[in-house]
């Protein structure tokens, strides 16, 4: 039977039934997302500008959240392996176990000892290049790759001629992409043939925005040295032994004598890494945060730049539980000299002193 007005051989179509004309524009209609509880937007908001005693909360990736398992600690055991000189898997573990993961920026500090072999400082020099490109991709930076010119203090013996490098990352999680990235694994094999011992520590970085972006600390020239010029080295050394001891939290007569006759002792610009150990004791970092908080001042008007403060999170590799490191730029040995002997100095750091229970340092030359 057919019905009134309708087409034979075609059905009725209902009002209510949406047509192709109809599909079609709402397909082409943006989807409406359903809205979140207000509380848990303001919550979110809330969490995202808190501050830290490290300064503002940093994101690695805007609405990213990783969430590490066991096959990116899987990734990374068998990407590093080596004992001595790679993280071991309890390492990686607590590393990706951190509460502060996705969001908390950090700097990576990495010193080598390089086995005595032809070649193997280049072997080892792939794997800082290697980082770079993916840094970059990633927020990353490299802040400074160095050669170590001297090791000084209590620093392990045999880091000399070696090479440094310190990476600022946006979180934990960029630093893990980074090193599982391909080029980074790939490169990592010759490090492991180059390496005899390897110290990487992480943290985040308390150093103020504005001493990061304080002028380059060169020419040598534009900083006092008044204290060390027409002096002969033994003259300049024996001043240095008059006001401090030799050894301990000071250099030798030895390394001092290496300074002073250091053929770019008034020129040679100079990267700093100065390494703390504490121990048990609580007084080590309020001592320490004492005398930076004095020296501080005259570190910047002896061209002093600190790059780098990090009180460490995760000591990945190496042989001694450091505490803190700090990394600082001195125009040369003959501004760094006329600092310590500029005598509101010597009583600033009296309390440097007695910060640590152990301290390292490492003297290296920027490329």
């Amino acid at each position: 039977m057919q019905v009134r007005g309708a087409r034979p051989g075609k059905p009725r179509r209902d009002s209510a039934q949406p047509n192709r004309q109809d599909r079609q524009a709402r397909a082409r209609a943006p989807r409406r997302r359903p809205q979140r509880p207000a509380l848990v937007v303001l919550f979110a908001v809330s969490v995202g500008a808190l501050p830290t005693v490290f300064g503002t909360v940093g994101v690695a990736r805007a609405g990213v959240t990783p969430e590490p398992g066991a096959a990116t600690l899987e990734r990374l055991v068998t990407a590093y392996h080596a004992p001595i000189i790679d993280p071991s898997q309890r390492a990686w573990r607590e590393l990706l176990a951190d509460p502060a993961f996705a969001t908390a920026p950090i700097d990576v500090l990495e010193f080598v000892k390089l086995e005595h072999s032809r070649g193997a400082k280049v072997r080892y020099e792939r794997h800082p290049t290697a980082l770079t490109a993916p840094l970059r991709s990633r927020g990353a930076s490299m802040i400074t790759v160095n050669d170590t010119l001297h090791q000084g203090l209590e620093t392990r013996p045999g880091y000399r001629r070696g090479v440094s490098w310190l990476a600022r990352f946006p979180s934990l999680h960029a630093y893990v992409e980074t090193v599982l990235d391909h080029r980074v694994v790939v490169a990592s094999r010759q490090r492991r043939i180059a390496v005899a011992e390897a110290q990487t520590l992480v943290g985040p970085n308390a150093i103020p925005d504005f001493l990061n972006q304080l002028p380059p600390n060169t020419p040598a020239s534009a900083f006092p040295t008044t204290r060390v010029q027409g002096k002969t080295p033994s003259e300049i050394v024996d001043a240095l032994l008059a006001v401090y001891p030799d050894g301990g939290a000071d250099p030798t007569r030895a390394l001092l004598e290496f300074m002073t006759r250091y053929r770019g002792f008034a020129d040679q610009s100079l990267t700093f890494i100065n390494l703390y150990e504490f121990g048990a004791q609580e007084s080590g970092a309020a001592a320490l945060n004492e005398y930076n908080a004095g020296a501080l001042p005259l570190v910047l008007v002896h061209g002093g730049r600190p790059k780098s403060l990090v009180n460490v999170t995760h000591r990945l590799v190496g042989p001694t539980a450091w505490s803190r490191f700090i990394v600082i730029n001195w125009p040369s040995f003959a501004v760094f000299t006329d600092l310590r002997l500029d005598p509101s100095y010597v009583e600033a750091q009296k309390s440097r002193v007695v910060s640590a229970r152990t301290y390292g340092n490492l003297i290296t030359i920027p490329r």
